[in-house]
C-alpha cells in the first residue's frame, strides 16, 4: 500500500513539472528586438545606465526593429521634518515617458513609469548623499528593469 502511494506521488509530480512552460525572460532566445535609435532626455547618468542596460538585450539579428524614445524626469522634495523644522526625510522619484516605434509597420506604444524613494538625513553629510546615491541607483535599476519588461512582453 505505501508503495502504491509513493508511485503515484511520484507520477503527479513528475506530470506537474514535465507540463510546466517555464522560460527565462534573460535567455539568449529571448532578445526579440532591435533597438535602431535611442532618444534618451534628462538626467545624464541615469539616461547612460539605463541605455547600456536595454542594449544589452537589443539584438542586431532581430526582425523587430524599434526606435525607442524617454524622457526622464527627476524629482527631490522634502517628505519630513521634526519638531526643530530640520529635514529629517527626502523623497526621490523618477518618471519615464517611454514611447516605443515600430521601425516596420510605425506602430507606436506609450508609457510612463514612476518610482519613489525616500531616504533619511544623517548626520555626516557624506551618510546623507551616500543614501542619496543608493535611492538615485535603485530608482534607475527599477525604471530600467520595467522598460526591459516591456519590451519582452510587447515582442514574445
Amino acid at each position: 500500500m505505501n508503495k502504491i502511494k509513493s508511485i503515484t506521488l511520484f507520477s503527479i509530480v513528475l506530470i506537474i513539472i514535465t507540463s510546466c512552460s517555464y522560460q527565462n525572460m534573460n535567455s539568449k532566445n529571448q532578445k526579440r528586438f532591435n533597438v535602431q535609435e535611442f532618444n534618451i532626455t534628462g538626467d545624464a547618468r541615469a539616461s547612460f545606465i539605463i541605455q547600456k542596460r536595454i542594449q544589452r538585450f537589443s539584438n542586431e539579428n532581430s526582425e523587430n526593429r524599434i526606435k525607442l524614445s524617454i524622457e526622464l524626469n527627476k524629482d527631490k522634495s522634502i517628505h519630513e521634518k521634526n519638531i526643530q523644522n530640520k529635514v529629517t526625510k527626502y523623497s526621490l522619484s523618477l518618471s519615464a515617458n517611454v514611447r516605443i516605434v515600430e521601425l516596420d509597420s510605425a506602430k507606436e506604444i506609450k508609457r510612463n513609469f514612476t518610482v519613489k524613494r525616500i531616504y533619511d538625513v544623517e548626520d555626516n553629510y557624506s551618510d546623507t548623499v551616500n543614501n542619496l546615491k543608493k535611492a538615485n541607483n535603485t530608482l534607475i535599476d527599477v525604471i530600467a528593469d520595467e522598460i526591459l519588461d516591456q519590451l519582452r512582453i510587447y515582442f514574445s
